[in-house]
């Protein structure tokens, strides 16, 4: 068994730890400047030490992250408490929400974009037609 290691890739480690899907992924928020250190941001490639703290935005969501230990591959979800602490404040997430129930209501759903009505818009149409012969 190998030893554990003592230093790792940032867009490794961001990876393996579920953060994001991909290793590319990670990479490029480290390359737009979404991942910080200490107020600095981070290339994919710095090397990442035990008890490093890290700002990381994706999309609306910005998360503190500490670093607790390094793993050898993709973990589940369950194990990711055990290399990373979560320490994003409650008002973080909370914003986040908020902002992504915001987006929601002000963009329409998909379907509704459609051009043939589905089932229940067609009774709303037949209901208001027949409405408005009776009128």
């Amino acid at each position: 068994m190998t030893p554990p290691a003592l230093t790792q890739r940032t867009d490794k480690w961001l990876h393996l730890i579920r953060v994001f899907k991909s290793r590319s992924l990670a990479t490029q928020a480290c390359s737009k400047g979404n991942v910080t250190l200490d107020g600095q941001t981070l290339k994919p490639s710095r090397d990442l030490k035990i008890g490093d703290v890290l700002e990381v935005v994706r999309g609306d969501l910005r998360l503190r992250l500490q670093v607790l230990a390094f793993p050898n591959q993709r973990l589940s979800a369950s194990r990711v408490p055990e290399f990373c602490e979560n320490l994003t404040p409650d008002e973080w997430i909370h914003k986040a929400s908020e902002l992504r129930r915001q987006r929601q209501l002000e963009t329409p759903h998909p379907h509704e974009n459609l051009a043939k009505p589905n089932k229940q818009q067609m009774r709303q149409l037949r209901e208001w037609m027949a409405q408005e012969q009776d009128g």
